[in-house]
């Protein structure tokens, strides 16, 4: 099961709100959970919580969805509770109020929700996002990189129904039939902990060119990022993607 949350945060005093209070708002969250639910976090390859702190201008979104029913039982109740979270860093108090809530029971759901038909799927970076392999930061987004994070995070997300590909065959293929069409992204930074993490922001659209199952599979994926995030730290506050259908010219 799936469970997003899309919540306006309304301070309580004029601040300038950053993306990195997404950080903030997850400690917050976990300080509310039964302990028992912090210990699992912190032993799990693919975290159950995906969360980012979207600064609009004229409004502010926090967007958490709760991948799995661990994450459901814990965390569900503290959300829906609505408690106003206080900021000690920022001195600001944060008042909760739910705009929409969307909840997907299984993978067959996904996958029937998903089928575009022939449209293209838009993928709109809200937060910084980055990659990672053999230690480098890599803030160029490329179909493999962005199925490779997703293909992982759902098999975190659905153990019962993991996408099996140890050669790596499996993945390139999909990757192949995956185009970009269009792209505006620009770099943008993610302070965490002290540390400047490098990433992009910006909107990505891409064509599903496959066939058969290969291309409900990949429609499905690419859906998945809207409520999984997109690459790194997406727990933490980065990788904050909004996903929509475009239909072809």
């Amino acid at each position: 099961m799936l469970t997003q949350y899309r919540i306006l945060l309304m301070p309580d005093q004029p601040c300038r709100p950053r993306a990195e209070w997404a950080y903030r708002l997850y400690a917050a969250l976990l300080e509310r959970a039964p302990a028992t639910f912090g210990e699992l976090v912190h032993e799990m390859t693919v975290s159950p919580v995906s969360q980012y702190l979207d600064c609009r201008e004229d409004r502010l979104l926090w967007t958490v969805t709760l991948l799995g029913s661990e994450a459901e039982n814990a965390l569900g109740p503290v959300l829906e509770a609505q408690e106003p979270i206080f900021l000690n860093k920022d001195h600001v108090t944060l008042k909760l109020t739910s705009e929409r809530t969307v909840r997907v029971a299984d993978v067959e759901e996904l996958l029937v929700s998903s089928a575009t038909a022939g449209e293209r799927h838009v993928l709109d970076f809200r937060t910084p996002t980055a990659f990672k392999s053999r230690g480098k930061y890599l803030i160029l987004p490329t179909s493999r990189l962005i199925l490779q994070s997703l293909i992982k995070k759902w098999n975190g997300s659905f153990p019962d129904c993991p996408i099996e590909d140890e050669d790596g065959e499996g993945l390139n293929a999909l990757a192949d039939g995956v185009l970009c069409r269009r792209y505006s992204l620009r770099d943008r930074t993610y302070f965490l902990k002290g540390n400047a993490v490098p990433g992009f922001v910006g909107t990505l659209t891409l064509g599903n060119r496959l066939r058969g199952f290969q291309r409900q599979l990949t429609d499905a994926l690419l859906a998945f990022s809207g409520y999984s995030g997109v690459g790194i730290k997406t727990s933490l506050g980065m990788g904050g993607v909004e996903h929509h259908l475009e239909s072809k010219p």
